[in-house]
């Protein structure tokens, strides 16, 4: 039995997963994991980007990946149910759960879907990254309704300190961007330039597609043709429109059939 008095973080911080009802942790290098975690973020974006049918990665993908050094994150591979008491999770909890008990596998899926302490300065860096990134895609995309010009960013960034808007540090900051504009709606005259398109993605492309698509747009209606073939209708902020049908044009050979509607 560990003793209890004896779990010290240092300067280590705790990474917790909750399955099926139970609860494990370990201990890892805050700076360490969180590198790892941007490599993670980094790899599913870049997946999502060249619409993979499979974004997600794997624990064994995670493992092995030469970027991500497993003995290096975690303080070790020992796996808790309570780590400042001490309490070791049992065998059994983790195979009915993880269906292992090895604490390099588990640690992995810790890095991939668990909650982990982050230490203050990271928290501040990583919202401080998608705020700028925020701002910068509403400063491009909104205006004023009463004069039709656009917000300074400036101007933006007291509307979201002044609504004391919370940005999410897991979401990318596309999904938030909708969400914020709601918000300082009530500080300032805000209003998204939208711009809706209809898009027909060929046969041969169209999971990429479908994903890409996603990604920068609302798909507002959508029919699959005989010939298999994806057509719909999308609303978008038209700042992102030029890039959204470079990408279509570079995935479908320039295939892919767009046509504005609104803007």
């Amino acid at each position: 039995m560990i003793d209890r008095a004896r779990i010290d973080l240092g300067n280590n911080i705790i990474g917790r997963i909750e399955k099926s009802g139970r609860t494990f942790e370990m201990l890892l290098d805050p700076e360490k994991a969180w590198n790892a975690k941007k490599i993670i973020r980094e790899e599913i974006n870049q997946r999502l980007k060249d619409g993979k049918k499979k974004s997600r990665l794997s624990p064994e993908e995670i493992i092995e990946d030469p970027r991500i050094n497993l003995e290096l994150i975690f303080e070790s591979f020992i796996v808790f149910e309570d780590l400042r008491r001490g309490k070791k999770a049992t065998d059994g909890d983790m195979e009915a759960v993880f269906q292992t008990t090895e604490g390099k596998e588990i640690g992995a899926e810790m890095l991939l879907d668990g909650d982990i302490q982050w230490t203050r300065t990271q928290r501040e860096e990583e919202r401080e990254k998608k705020l700028k990134k925020i701002i910068n895609i509403i400063s491009k995309n909104a205006i004023n309704p009463q004069n039709k010009k656009p917000h300074p960013p400036e101007r933006i960034e007291k509307a979201i300190e002044e609504a004391n808007v919370k940005i999410d540090l897991i979401k990318n900051a596309e999904e938030q961007v909708g969400d914020v504009v709601k918000q300082i709606r009530a500080i300032i005259p805000i209003k998204m330039e939208q711009m809706e398109m209809a898009v027909k993605i060929p046969t041969s492309f169209t999971a990429k597609g479908y994903n890409i698509v996603a990604q920068y747009a609302q798909i507002k209606k959508e029919e699959w043709q005989s010939d298999g073939s994806w057509v719909s209708v999308i609303s978008m902020p038209a700042g992102l429109q030029m890039e959204l049908i470079d990408k279509l044009n570079k995935l479908t050979h320039g295939r892919v059939q767009t046509k504005l509607l609104k803007s």
